[in-house]
């Protein structure tokens, strides 16, 4: 393992920052959906007043790294402002300069799904052009602020799943939501890629010396059989949920394929030439290549059935079980194997390095006793992930950037379930948010200690 490798762990500020009502920061869409909900968003592990604290316990594991958002709120409360927040700027300062200090690299996501409010209320997020205008203005005044501090930056969360759940930014109430769906998820789709390659283009006009990535859901599928019919529905769920993304973000273009394949589905695609100008552009060209991994799925011909017993983003993808691996209780497939091999595809394809920027296992079970929780199921899931991490490695000799497994300290899943944790760290939401060590927090402690080698 490089000695530069970057251990650590993965968070986003919707689900884990807090102070949602304070320092001048404005309403995201969980803002909103907590006023609807309950789910107390504003709060969650209020990192915003713990990170002191929290950066101390890391520091303790041996962190070289750790992946957290800026919420855009926090910057441009409403997302349109003229002049930046700059209570928001001096809170991200300060973290950013205690994260260095305890000889921790922030990796920083511009953008991990907090929308602004009022851009849906008035823009309907990514639909309009308009916010591909404000998303630059808010990236551009990051790299600004924060270029000194900050080596790694991540463009836009899970975007390879905008054509799934084009919804999710839109204001229910307009018109818009009711458009013809398959060019509705394109056109929000398409638009959220202007503003990656806008990013990625001001990072590294502004802050040469960083790197930046994209930030990808795995969603990598077996064939459910050998037979050729599922062998080609994998390949086509392959290629219509991750590469042709990744083809286009590496390669500067649309293919041809691509365009025929959607309009066959009725979806016209509308590029000007500065659009085409700006995806050409080689200073919009990535860096590296961040993902998520929890699990690996099958995939069967068409006219099958899905199974209706597929669980979470199982059921995102229609996909079905592998009879040869376990499952947690959330129904993701434990596939330790299937990270090496889906590392070693995304290096064969784009010969670009990669990072795990999520990864974990999501349980119900942790119980505090005695101060601590004794999460032998956790360590048992990491072992086995971190081992094919290593062998990626030095046995494939795949240049893989780093490892920061999701939620290290306890956060909110992005439904708002508390009680779904992933951490190193116990975070009690019943009394006054204290945090208390795990088993794991030992275990990863001597894991990043050792490079590697224990596990």
């Amino acid at each position: 393992m490089n000695k530069d490798f970057l251990w650590g762990g993965s968070t986003s500020a919707f689900q884990f920052e807090g102070g949602g009502r304070l320092g001048g920061k404005g309403a995201s869409i969980y803002d909103t959906r907590e006023a609807k909900t309950g789910v107390t968003y504003s709060i969650a592990s209020d990192f915003y007043h713990h990170y002191h604290e929290d950066i101390r316990l890391m520091k303790e594991m041996g962190f070289k790294a750790f992946r957290m958002s800026i919420a855009w709120t926090r910057i441009y409360p409403k997302g349109i402002e003229e002049e930046p927040n700059q209570e928001g700027i001096a809170f991200y300062k300060d973290v950013f300069q205690e994260l260095k200090a305890s000889g921790i690299e922030p990796v920083v996501t511009l953008f991990h799904w907090d929308m602004p409010q009022y851009l849906v209320d008035h823009y309907n997020g990514f639909y309009s052009r308009e916010t591909i205008d404000f998303f630059a203005k808010y990236a551009r005044t990051c790299f600004e602020e924060f270029g000194p501090y900050v080596k790694n930056w991540l463009t836009l969360n899970e975007n390879n799943l905008s054509m799934l759940i084009p919804w999710m930014y839109l204001n229910k109430e307009s018109e818009v939501a009711k458009k013809e769906p398959k060019q509705l998820a394109w056109d929000c789709y398409y638009n959220s890629l202007l503003c990656h390659f806008l990013a990625v283009k001001l990072c590294h006009e502004l802050v040469p010396r960083a790197k930046i990535g994209n930030m990808m859901a795995s969603a990598f599928a077996y064939p459910l059989t050998p037979k050729p019919a599922d062998v080609f529905a994998a390949q086509k769920h392959n290629q219509e949920t991750m590469w042709d993304d990744l083809d286009i973000l590496t390669t500067g273009q649309i293919s041809e394929s691509l365009v025929k394949r959607l309009a066959d589905k009725g979806v016209k695609v509308k590029s000007s030439l500065a659009d085409q100008a700006l995806i050409a552009d080689p200073l919009a060209k990535i860096d590296f290549i961040s993902f998520s991994y929890y699990f690996s799925l099958c995939m069967q011909d068409k006219g099958q059935p899905a199974d209706s017993k597929a669980e979470t983003m199982q059921m995102l993808y229609q996909a079905y079980y592998n009879p040869y691996l376990k499952k947690t209780d959330f129904g993701w497939q434990i596939d330790p194997l299937g990270l090496r091999i889906f590392m070693n595809e995304l290096y064969s394809r784009y010969h670009l390095p990669v990072m795990v920027v999520e990864n974990g296992c999501g349980v119900e079970c942790d119980k505090l006793e005695d101060r601590t929780v004794h999460d032998a199921y956790r360590i048992d899931y990491l072992r086995q992930h971190i081992a094919e991490v290593v062998k990626t490695v030095d046995e494939d000799h795949v240049p893989v950037l780093g490892y920061l497994p999701w939620g290290c300290i306890d956060l909110y899943s992005a439904s708002g379930n508390k009680d779904k944790r992933y951490g190193f760290v116990y975070v009690d939401f019943d009394h006054q948010l204290k945090r208390y060590k795990k088993d794991s927090f030992t275990w990863y402690k001597q894991v990043i200690a050792s490079n590697g080698k224990e596990l």
